[in-house]
This record gives C-alpha cells, structure tokens and sequence, in this order.
C-alpha cells in the first residue's frame, strides 16, 4: 500500500510528510531541474505557485543537513517574541543583525506577526500612549481564539488575521508580511493549523515558517489541553531566488549522497550530530482556566526575553526569574540557556584576539552541559543537536573522532 503520510508531488502541488527534512531536499532538487524562470521585484526565480506542504506530525520542526546551516538561536528567540507580541528591532537583531534590514525605521517592524496577532488594529510604528493604553494594545486574537475553542472545540470560526490591508495593500515598506492568515480548528483532540501564505522562499522562508507556527501553535495547544494535529502551509509562490547560493549547494550535497549510497560508500556529507527526535514542551501550569494559562505562558516568556536582553547589555540575569521559568516549563528554560549560550558567543568574538575554535568547542560544552534539562534523550534532542551543529560546522579544523571526544 502507498505510505499516504509521505507524499511528494511537485507537479500536483503537494507535499504531505511526518518531517519536512525528509522532502527538503528533494523538492528543492525538482524546483531547480524543472520550473523557469520567473522575473520578481527582488530578482530572478524558480517558482511553484499554490504550493501545499501538510506536516502531519509538526512536532518534528527543525530541519538542517545538506548544507542547509539553521541558526536555532534565532528561530528560538524569534518564536518566543512572536507569540509575546513584540514589535521591536532590537531583540531579534541580537541573534540575526540582518533583521535590521526589513525594518522602515531601524526600531520596529512594520508587520511582526505576533504583534499583529496579539495586537490587532494597531499599527507597530505607532506609540502606546498611557491616556489611551486601552484602545492602543487593539485586539488579542490570540486570547479569544483560546476561549472560543475552549467553549467549543467544533468550532469553524477561528480565523486569524497577519495581513491589514489598511496597512498592507500598496504600502511602501520593507516589511510586509508573506504569512497573512492562521485557520484554527480542534479535531479529536488534536489542533488543526492552516497558514496560508502569499510569498515564501524556499530557503529563508518556509523552513523558518515551519519551526515559527509549530512552536507557536503548541504553546496555544498546551493552554487549551490538546495536542498538535497537522500543519498545513499553503504557499501561493513557493520559490528559489537565483541569487540564492543556498539552493545549488545543498542540491550538490544531496547528489552526493544520492550517489554515495547507491555505490555503498561512505557518506562525506553526515551531519556533525545526528538529530534523532523531537520533544514535546512540558508546562506546569498553576490554573486551570486556557485564558489564565495563557498569561502564564507570556509572563514566563516575557521573563526569557527581557533576561537576554539583560546578557546581551552585559547586566546579570535574575536567578529568581530564571527559577520561575525552570518550574514552569523545562523546555522553555533549555530554550533561554541555549540563547543565552549564543550570546555570550557572540560577545567574546568581539575580541579580535581570541582564539574563535575554542570559544565554538567552550559553546558545545556549555550546551552539552544544559541538554539535560529538558529530560530523556536530550543528548539527541533536535534544538539541542542543531546548536552543537551551529558551533561545530563553524571549527576550523574538526574531525568526527575528535567532536566525539568533547
């Protein structure tokens, strides 16, 4: 019988699967052999349009391999602040300093997706002013989509809205969002997710969209007492810049492997550390009520973005906010170590003088040392094994015997 969990069909427009990795690099290998080139606002592309990719397990959200290098710092910290709300600049450019590139005024976002979402109605750019803070924070839509589906888990009408054509439709802004609608709905038990996506770049976006609405559909999840169903994105223009180095590289190495197994060699392309699982988030909620564990999730998540926040400015964290967020939920505590990790990275490297492998091989460590947190087979967690990769890939020297002996 047809294995109908795995379905790869370029030409239909589909792609049905337990892990995205696993058909990654294989439509990226059919995009570039079969599609042509389309001019676009930003350059030339390959092009797939009403592209549907079906995750029917999205705990598996993590991809890398094949020369694919997925910095999770960044996807980690992004997530955290997207379902907080946040609009600002600053955060996110201290695990990607190229985010300063899509904003109009170097400050804020023009369409950060959790602001839209948490604060709906209300433009980013603008200031929330004490006189009018009511009318100013706008609609919550992520607060009543929890009660609406709490009271009624049939319920069709859950329909989040990313994309304001109040603000969007024509506007001249380095910022305008390619994820427009989140569709919710609860089926035995499981939650239901459909994006739906005008612009998504194969490489830079749809990965990224993947890890984003997973981890954000599980903190809403876990507050309503479900579990994750499928998730669906449906993409209008899924394509490939030409610019994009990143499409022929991991073709090249994905051929390489094709060819390696099928003349029984050894792989030269393994990756550094295998990623055998994922790892559903704990939580320990002190209420009952979804509405009231929803604020417990953004208070615990305010308290891991504004400790960051801290380390970066080079202040000390607050150990009794940082216990708070280890008793509340182990995973989100590993999630703040392995950021706070990259971050110290990042400001050792600022010194010209250092010795840059033993800062990597320090990192790998300190992440070895914290992989313990989340529980069971931490050692091959997948945030945990693409941070080690992260650092790893980066030894200017390194061999597979000697990773081992870290």
């Amino acid at each position: 019988m047809k294995d109908i969990d795995n379905v790869l069909s370029p030409e239909l427009g589909v792609a049905k699967t337990t892990k995205f990795s696993a058909v990654y690099p294989i439509l990226n290998k059919w995009m570039l052999d079969n599609l042509d080139i389309q001019d676009s606002r930003v350059g030339k592309t390959k092009e797939l349009l009403d592209f549907k990719t079906m995750l029917t397990n999205p705990y598996n959200r993590c991809v890398g391999g094949f020369g694919r290098d997925i910095n999770i710092f960044f996807l980690l910290a992004e997530a955290m602040w997207i379902f907080n709300g946040k609009k600002d600049v600053h955060f996110l450019a201290l695990f990607n300093k190229k985010m300063s590139d899509f904003s109009d005024d170097g400050k804020t976002f023009h369409a950060p997706y959790g602001f839209r979402l948490r604060h709906w109605g209300v433009r980013a750019e603008d200031t929330f002013l004490e006189e009018n803070m009511n009318v100013a924070q706008g609609h919550d839509q992520i607060a009543d989509a929890v009660k609406i589906l709490n009271e009624n888990s049939d319920s069709r009408q859950v329909v989040l809205q990313i994309w304001n054509p109040d603000f969007d439709l024509g506007a001249k802004t380095k910022d305008t969002p390619c994820n427009d609608t989140v569709m919710l709905k609860v089926r035995k038990g499981k939650l239901i997710t459909t994006i739906q996506n005008r612009s998504n770049d194969l490489h830079w976006g749809l990965p990224t969209n993947i890890f984003q609405f997973s981890f954000l559909t599980e903190l809403f999840a876990n507050c309503i007492g479900v579990e994750l169903g499928t998730q669906t994105h449906n993409s209008q223009s899924l394509h490939i810049y030409e610019w994009n180095d990143t499409a022929e590289k991991m073709k090249d190495a994905f051929e390489d492997r094709l060819f390696e197994e099928d003349h029984a060699k050894e792989s030269t392309h393994p990756e550094l550390y295998e990623v055998s699982h994922s790892q559903k988030m704990d939580f320990n909620f002190e209420h009952e009520v979804p509405g009231n564990r929803l604020r417990e999730v953004d208070i615990h998540l305010n308290l891991i973005i504004d400790n960051l926040t801290k380390l970066a400015a080079g202040e000390t964290a607050s150990l009794t906010e940082l216990q708070s967020v280890l008793k509340f939920s182990k995973y989100l505590y590993l999630a703040y170590n392995l950021c706070a990790i990259y971050l110290q990275y990042k400001s050792n490297m600022s010194d010209g003088m250092v010795d840059k492998d033993s800062l990597r091989i320090r990192a790998i460590k300190q992440i070895e040392s914290f992989s313990y947190i989340a529980g069971g087979n931490s050692d091959t967690l997948d945030i945990v094994v693409l941070a080690k990769n992260f650092f790893a890939s980066r030894l200017t020297n390194y061999t597979h015997e000697y990773l081992g002996k870290l």
